[in-house]
């Protein structure tokens, strides 16, 4: 993980819409960082928030990519999990 990393945004965002985004990124670093990861329903809502803000595809796949490179974190993984079979909590294993 790479350390004091801002998190990417989109312009014309206001306050609320940046805190949905935000809380997306969050959600993946916990997945990551918490030994218990994050409960799928809490991920889903954060995920789903996300694409409210963002409806573009395209879009989404820029902040997403810029926020890998950025953390070191793949927010795909963390997506994948969330629609793979029926655990109640998500966590990325790093090899």
């Amino acid at each position: 993980m790479a350390e004091g990393y801002e998190y990417p945004l989109i312009d014309g965002l206001d306050v609320d819409e940046i805190i949905d985004v935000v809380n997306f990124f969050e959600a993946i670093e916990q997945a990551y960082e918490e030994a218990e990861g994050i409960k799928r329903a809490d991920f889903i809502k954060a995920y789903r928030k996300f694409q409210e803000v963002v409806p573009a595809k395209m879009e989404q796949k820029q902040l997403e990519k810029e926020f890998a490179n950025r953390s070191g974190y793949d927010s795909y993984e963390v997506i994948k999990l969330s629609k793979d079979g029926q655990a109640a909590n998500l966590k990325v294993r790093e090899a």
